[in-house]
């Protein structure tokens, strides 16, 4: 009934998704366990091509090349991410301190409590219990919230041996991984006949194509989110929009929270300080922002990926549905290792 090329074609793209699958749910309920090892893999590809220059233009020994790579790519994150979080505990200690005194939202939250009184008396005692019996499920929930982050905090510290250890591992293993990085590679190529290692290659090269527009792509999408935001809220006179929009930029990248949460609060506190201009205003640029995104990021992606926007829209929309962040990441990769193999002429 069917064309014996397409049935055929069809077989493929199913052992390619049951493969895919695999390995994808395979790699992530592993990376606790393989994390340092993924950091390692990851720290050795960025410092590749100092190792190559070091190696090659300045005649340094491999391991001494990988060492300096290596090292060098380590301390500028960490001067990067010690420089971040001072400015962010300075901005946000100076935000403290400028944030009006207790007293002032007194009168504001008094008048709330009085009208709100006022409502109370007038309902029905059926429906006054209903609610006695919700604030007080709110309480208890709220109180389960508390201990449960306490309970995080906890957690966190008791694993800081476990986390040095794991950052021990990385550096290791980051520097053993630089260092036959080259050599591994032409390993691999040495079980391919000649076809194959044109297509190995070209397969590795689009992947780091497709990887680096990726991230290309969504550093853009961050930024011109911090941009917007710090645009805005220098126009509506909001103090310390700096932090706010470095805040609103790392929410950003963060799949459960998202600039949402930063909007929502400053919004929160002009409207219990009763400036509705301002409040109306925030929602209004955050409108602004979350439409944009919604424009440029297909564009961008489907763009730095070479699929079709419509494709990246579909994936992110019925990824994010299915599974939230991981669901997404899955569907968008399929679409990209699929394309490459098509490329080849794989499948």
């Amino acid at each position: 009934m069917f064309d014996k090329q397409f049935l055929i074609k069809l077989r493929n793209f199913a052992i390619f998704i049951v493969i895919y699958t695999l390995v994808f749910f395979l790699f992530f309920s592993t990376l606790s366990y393989t994390l340092p090892f993924v950091i390692g893999i990851i720290v050795s590809l960025i410092s590749l091509p100092l190792v190559k220059f070091l190696k090659h233009k300045l005649k340094f020994k491999d391991s001494i090349a990988s060492l300096i790579s290596v090292l060098l790519v380590y301390i500028i994150f960490v001067l990067l991410l010690i420089g971040i979080f001072t400015k962010i505990t300075y901005e946000i200690k100076q935000l403290v301190s400028s944030i009006p005194n207790v007293n002032t939202f007194i009168p504001y939250i008094q008048e709330y409590f009085d009208k709100l009184r006022l409502y109370y008396d007038a309902i029905d005692p059926a429906i006054v219990q209903k609610i006695n019996d919700q604030i007080t499920k709110f309480a208890y929930s709220s109180l389960d919230i508390s201990l449960s982050i306490l309970n995080k905090l906890l957690s966190i510290i008791l694993k800081l041996p476990v986390i040095f250890l794991v950052l021990f591992v990385s550096l290791l293993s980051s520097y053993f991984f630089s260092k036959d990085m080259l050599n591994f590679r032409s390993s691999i190529l040495n079980i391919f006949t000649p076809d194959g290692k044109k297509k190995f290659s070209l397969i590795i090269d689009e992947l780091n194509k497709s990887l680096t527009g990726y991230i290309k792509a969504y550093s853009f999408i961050v930024t011109l989110s911090f941009v917007e935001t710090y645009i805005g809220f220098s126009v509506l006179n909001i103090k310390y929009a700096l932090i706010l929009s470095i805040v609103s930029a790392i929410f950003d990248v963060l799949p459960i929270l998202g600039i949402g949460a930063v909007y929502s609060l400053v919004a929160l506190y002009y409207i219990i300080t009763k400036k509705y201009i301002i409040a109306f205003g925030i929602i209004i640029l955050y409108l602004i922002v979350t439409v944009v995104r919604q424009i440029l990021e297909p564009k961008l992606v489907s763009a730095s990926l070479g699929l079709h926007p419509v494709a990246v829209l579909a994936a992110i929309f019925i990824g994010i549905k299915a599974y939230g962040f991981v669901g997404m990441i899955y569907l968008i990769f399929l679409m990209v290792l699929y394309n490459i193999l098509k490329k080849t002429k794989i499948l």
